[in-house]
């Protein structure tokens, strides 16, 4: 049992020696203090863009509130992140030339977060003096703003050219289809040619009524020219009848690409005449709520925190040490102790 760990004498182990532990934590709290002092002071200045949803009447503002839209806008990021914006910032401010590559700068001076469940995007800049990371932020910010209406001008831009394009061609094939219905509506018209095999069947009935007459009387020679003028007469019907058919076939078939290239060249003239006036409601609009306050405290060092950070390392060390020493001043007890018994058997 004398072996057993015993809490209270650990426990007055560490109250004898309570000032080791506080000279540590005060030498800790000295030397990161002087530390602290000694480190360049840097200032973080945070500007704020809020992401507009598209204008009413795009299907997707009705996704304006949802979770997956919201988080859909952190690609706008992307946008104040944007590597060439970053550069034309770091030389505006002269930023470059310091040793640092352009990324480990970016990385140190930069940081883009689109807050969680808001269409809030804001931009933080950390840099030595106040004044010129306020100035910072509000120019990425403002250009990220007008990286994003430039896109979107862009993709409009681009989408209306595509509709320009696609009305051109369906005017050029309505105007086509148009030529070929006039010509085939022309002399060889369908309508011409019923026209044409109505008066022949009407003559036929004629001539036949004729014959009829004819063979009533003693007129063999009259009748055998009424016979073959009716046979005349049948096959050219026959021969305007099939012409009809197939003039008939092909004017249904041009009416119905008539009727089909009017109504692609209206829908994409009125596709080109919706993008042109809706040109600039269909993408967000970023805006710049917030260019941010010159700041009045450093972001770092953070001395306070620091203090305590060195003061709890302090304490953690001290406990440890005081910690071993104890279970190091039990083992040689354990060790001495049977020596004692073995030296009073001796004697």
């Amino acid at each position: 049992m004398r072996d057993a760990f015993d809490v209270f004498d650990y426990i007055d182990f560490l109250r004898a020696r309570w000032k080791f532990a506080a000279v540590a934590c005060g030498f800790a709290i000295a030397a990161s203090l002087a530390t602290s002092l000694l480190l360049p002071k840097r200032y973080t200045a945070t500007a704020t863009i809020l992401i507009d949803p598209p204008a009413a009447g795009d299907p997707r503002i009705a996704t304006a509130v949802s979770t997956v839209y919201l988080e859909s806008l952190k690609t706008y990021e992307l946008l104040a992140t944007n590597d060439q914006l970053f550069l034309r910032a770091a030389g505006q401010f002269h930023l470059l030339g310091q040793g640092a590559s352009i990324e480990s700068l970016k990385r140190r001076v930069l940081k883009v977060d689109k807050l969680r469940d808001t269409r809030a995007l804001q931009i933080s800049v950390t840099l030595s003096g106040p004044h010129a990371a306020q100035a910072m932020a509000q120019f990425i910010a403002q250009g990220a703003v007008e990286l994003s209406r430039s896109g979107g001008k862009e993709a409009d831009e681009a989408r209306i050219q595509d509709a320009s394009k696609a009305a051109d061609i369906a005017k050029a094939r309505l105007l086509d289809v148009e030529n070929a219905w006039q010509k085939a509506a022309g002399a060889q018209s369908a309508e011409a040619l019923r026209l044409g095999v109505s008066d022949e069947s009407d003559l036929k009935s004629h001539v036949e009524e004729q014959l009829l007459d004819e063979e009533s009387g003693d007129s063999p020679g009259r009748a055998e020219l009424l016979k073959k003028r009716i046979s005349e007469l049948n096959l050219s019907i026959r021969e305007k009848s099939a012409a009809l058919a197939q003039q008939s076939a092909r004017e249904d078939d041009l009416q119905a690409m008539l009727t089909a290239a009017r109504a692609s060249y209206d829908a994409s003239t009125q596709r080109l005449a919706d993008l042109q006036v809706g040109m600039g409601t269909r993408s967000e609009w970023l805006r710049l709520v917030d260019p941010g306050i010159v700041p009045e405290r450093p972001s770092s060092p953070n001395v306070p925190l620091i203090l305590i950070g060195a003061a709890l390392l302090a304490l953690f060390g001290s406990w440890l040490y005081l910690t071993i020493s104890f279970s190091l001043i039990r083992g040689r007890r354990r060790y001495d102790l049977p020596l004692r018994y073995a030296t009073h058997g001796d004697d």
